[in-house]
């Protein structure tokens, strides 16, 4: 049967240019389903005779994101839990990967994949062990669950919530709760000083269709999730409108919204400076947090990567701001490193690995922020 590149599953996403006996296997990036984003691929190569061949994206330069392919490492994987970075070359627009197989199938993605069924694995573990309470009430525009895992008590004094993956090809984001969750299980100390006032609520994959689809930034009726947040639409984007009456019942006191960016190398902050509300306190109170993250994940840099906003300037459609707004809380966009470098400014090498890392060392940072809340 020879070399086949497949794209039918869960993430996948890849055009087939060219393939021959002889020279490289020639590809192109696949935009959203249904928005002018190109960027994410995700793609099987399955050789009956696995030999090392050349792997060509064509005019990844003309992707949406160029920039996040300069200094960039393409991640591989056999089985679809460990996975390394493969030999990669950006040159003249396109992107060249160095296939060595390592057996007769081998996973290439923009960075590590992590499915529905994975998610839902992980959260059954934290059920199992944590007593975490799992609802998939939200549903998705293609009816899939958007699920919602809370622990602590419901009547605690505080509510903090982390949602991850509004963009689907910011695949860091569910890697960090990965690990968060993995601590949470645990129950170590720090844990249960954190959830013995406190209730946790975490979204690990807000944008789930998107994803399915093999989508980098929107989800199957084309819109940017975070970016419908003041007035989310019941039809086009349930998701948020789900989370945001889902929020609006619990309250929230601290507000996370994990992201990955593909141009920066390092873990950065972006805040709710430009809020109409933003307040001396609030920037306070702001600025601990980053310090607690600086001091809690290794990768994470204290030195926001965009522009800061103007006063009163911010976008409220954005889901950091716009919880900011509406509960007066610390809210926080949290962005992470797709690629492999990390800017000079931390160790390079950023993985899934060490994302879940990060996410172990959340809980940290969290309980730091709870002990301040009551000062």
């Amino acid at each position: 049967m020879g070399l086949r590149i497949d794209d039918g599953f869960f993430g996948g996403s890849i055009e087939v240019v060219r393939v021959r006996a002889k020279g490289p296997v020639e590809l192109a990036l696949r935009g959203d389903t249904a928005a002018e984003f190109t960027q994410w691929f995700a793609f099987d190569v399955e050789d009956d005779t696995p030999r090392a061949r050349e792997l060509v994206i064509r005019a990844a330069g003309d992707a949406t994101y160029p920039g996040g392919f300069e200094d960039f490492e393409v991640m591989a994987s056999e089985d679809g839990r460990r996975w390394r970075h493969a030999p990669t070359r950006f040159e003249d627009g396109d992107l060249l990967i160095e296939h060595a197989p390592h057996g007769s199938l081998t996973r290439y993605a923009y960075f590590a994949t992590y499915d529905l069924a994975r998610v839902e694995r992980t959260l059954g573990k934290l059920a199992r062990d944590a007593g975490a309470r799992v609802d998939d009430s939200i549903r998705s525009v293609e009816d899939r669950p958007v699920y919602v895992a809370s622990l602590g008590a419901e009547d605690a004094a505080r509510t903090m919530w982390i949602i991850a993956s509004q963009h689907p090809g910011e695949t860091p984001a569910t890697w960090l709760v990965h690990g968060l969750a993995r601590r949470l299980r645990a129950g170590d100390r720090a844990v249960r000083r954190l959830l013995a006032d406190t209730r946790l609520c975490i979204a690990p994959l807000v944008n789930v269709d998107g994803a399915a689809l093999g989508n980098m930034r929107t989800g199957a009726t084309g819109a940017d999730m975070n970016r419908c947040w003041q007035e989310p639409d019941s039809d086009d984007t349930p998701e948020i409108a789900g989370l945001l009456a889902c929020i609006n019942e619990t309250g929230c006191d601290l507000f996370l919204d994990v992201h990955a960016d593909e141009d920066c190398g390092y873990a950065f902050p972006a805040g709710c400076e430009g809020n109409p509300s933003w307040s001396d306190a609030r920037a306070e109170a702001e600025v601990a947090l980053r310090e607690d993250l600086a001091v809690a994940i290794p990768e994470f840099v204290d030195d926001p990567f965009y522009e800061l906003d103007a006063p009163g300037e911010a976008d409220l459609a954005c889901a950091a701001n716009a919880i900011g707004e509406r509960f007066g809380c610390v809210a926080l966009t949290l962005e992470l490193p797709i690629k492999a470098t990390g800017g000079g400014r931390v160790r390079r090498g950023w993985s899934p690995k060490r994302a879940a890392r990060a996410g172990e060392r959340l809980v940290d940072a969290l309980l730091a922020a709870r002990s301040r809340m009551d000062d």
